[in-house]
């Protein structure tokens, strides 16, 4: 306003001045107060006018030539330029900025949607699964229940004759230790799965902890009349956790038992390269046909005979899975050349995960 009185009023380059002032003022002042002071603005250019309307004579005419007045005008505009466009850049870069933050969050947004979308299908999914093993279990729990108690019912209510009395025996110890074992699966597995599974990673020997870990398995090989061998070489350590070591090696060994025929062989043998140590569990018994292969380590439980009807859910080879991962090792199957199956679990050697 000031600038109005001293240089030249309506006939100097102050309007220009005053609407870059409104525009500034639009850019800077927060919103709230953002009718206030274009009021403001409004009201002393429509005042100064008013002011030189009435009384010219106060407003001088301070340009002594045309220069002059060019001079100026064109130094206001240089100004007025240059203001405009900061302000218009200040603008535009708030803008664009808020434009891409607001871009981002959307991607992140539909993003965790998707992933939250997956997470849901998977769980749908395990959730499915689960209850069809669960369903399975039950079932193949009821039946060899209902054998073992009608065989107790036999045992106590009929007289039999020596050879009938150890025959009965026989087949229920046989029931009452796949049912343990079913049971001791699917125990192990709904605990690592519930409670989350603790691994307690130690050096443990290879050869000395099969060999005295695999007793229960050498006798059940020898009642069934097949050849448990054991080619493990001493001196051999990995890094595992030792009960669930065991626990993996056993049911490989179980399993490939129970698929072995009368007079089979079973041969567990283990072989070392520079970072780990592969077991092997291989038989000559029945074999996994391909369309099985694919779904061996997967929750696609099926009830399984064994070559004198041992019975399983398929859960313990999913058991072997988790178990193996959760120590840094890997599982896979082999098909054998002539017949029969080989499994391969992998361990890392313990002087290697101990840097040594």
């Amino acid at each position: 306003m000031l600038n109005y009185f001293y240089n030249s009023g309506i006939y100097g380059p102050n309007m220009l001045l005053f609407c870059l002032i409104l525009l500034i003022t639009i850019v800077v002042v927060p919103k709230k107060q953002l009718f206030l002071w274009i009021g403001l603005n409004m009201f002393t250019v429509f005042g100064v006018l008013i002011f030189e309307y009435l009384y010219p004579e106060h407003i001088p005419n301070v340009y002594a030539d045309n220069l002059t007045k060019t001079i100026d005008f064109a130094v206001t505009y240089g100004v007025a330029a240059l203001l405009i466009c900061l302000s218009i850049s200040f603008i535009r870069n708030n803008y664009d900025r808020e434009r891409i933050a607001v871009s981002q969050k959307n991607l992140e947004i539909e993003e965790q949607s998707f992933q939250i979308m997956e997470q849901n299908s998977a769980l749908e999914k395990l959730n499915s699964e689960k209850a069809k093993l669960f369903s399975i279990v039950a079932h193949d729990i009821r039946s060899p229940l209902s054998s073992i108690l009608g065989y107790l019912e036999i045992l106590a209510e009929t007289d039999m004759t020596e050879k009938e009395d150890v025959q009965i025996k026989q087949r229920l110890l046989h029931v009452t230790k796949d049912t343990s074992e079913m049971l001791t699966n699917v125990l192990s597995w709904s605990k690592s799965q519930l409670d989350g599974a603790r691994v307690d990673i130690v050096k443990v020997d290879v050869a000395l902890e099969l060999k005295k870990g695999l007793s229960l398995e050498k006798n059940i090989a020898c009642k069934k009349d097949i050849d448990l061998e054991f080619d493990l070489d001493d001196g051999v350590f990995v890094a595992a956790d030792l009960n669930m070591f065991l626990i993996v090696v056993r049911n490989l060994v179980n399993n490939a038992i129970k698929f072995t025929p009368e007079g089979g062989r079973v041969l567990l043998s283990l072989s070392v390269n520079e970072e780990e140590c592969l077991i092997k569990v291989k038989d000559n018994g029945l074999g996994i046909s391909e369309s099985h292969q694919a779904d061996l380590f997967k929750l696609k439980a099926l009830s399984t005979f064994g070559t004198n009807n041992e019975k399983g859910v398929g859960l313990g080879l999913l058991l072997c899975k988790d178990f193996t991962e959760l120590q840094n090792g890997k599982i896979w199957y082999e098909p054998n050349v002539d017949k029969g199956s080989t499994f391969v679990v992998s361990f890392n050697l313990y002087r290697l995960s101990e840097g040594k």
